[in-house]
């Protein structure tokens, strides 16, 4: 849960773009379809045909079920971890401020807050053809007062966030009603 001050709105979250994901999901369907087909070229004719093969064709039979539902199980608990750390990393645009909020695993949580006074300078970068097709790159955010530099990795039209952050810093200059 995020704390805003008084007369504070989120106005954009800003995250990965769901397209990282996809080597994911595609690597869990092959393991997860992988030891069933695994276990439909053991079962065909070819090896229960040979008797040499029946020893190993039964104790197969016996574990099969309890063994997949493990690897399922494994398999589920990896989508999970990488589901987390995608949905709960993410940069807030306020119309007061921006807060990076950094899961690093399930118990240990970064956020950071600035206010867009402290920015010096918002760096976009989309390289290749998949990033530029699907708009998606880095978002670089060097602020005043900070050690390190915040970066949303895999950000969702990028460029959009950093217009929108840029026109609320020049917005929320000394002159402005902000």
């Amino acid at each position: 849960m995020i704390r805003l001050e008084s007369n504070e709105k989120k106005l954009k979250i800003i995250r990965r773009h769901f397209l990282v994901l996809a080597p994911l999901v595609i690597f869990i369907v092959v393991a997860a379809v992988a030891p069933y087909a695994l276990y439909v070229l053991i079962s065909s004719d070819f090896f229960t045909a040979n008797p040499e093969f029946l020893p190993l064709i039964n104790a197969i039979s016996d574990w099969k079920t309890f063994g997949y539902s493990i690897w399922l199980l494994l398999l589920w608990i990896i989508f999970f971890v990488e589901w987390t750390d995608y949905y709960l990393d993410m940069l807030v645009v306020t119309n007061k401020r921006l807060i990076d909020i950094e899961q690093k695993g399930f118990f240990n949580r970064e956020i950071t807050s600035f206010f867009f006074a402290q920015i010096q300078d918002i760096t976009v970068e989309t390289r290749g053809v998949v990033r530029t097709l699907f708009h998606f790159g880095d978002l670089h955010i060097q602020t005043a007062g900070h050690s390190h530099e915040i970066i949303v990795k895999d950000a969702a039209y990028p460029e959009m966030a950093r217009n929108l952050i840029l026109n609320l810093q020049a917005s929320s200059g000394p002159n402005s009603s902000l």
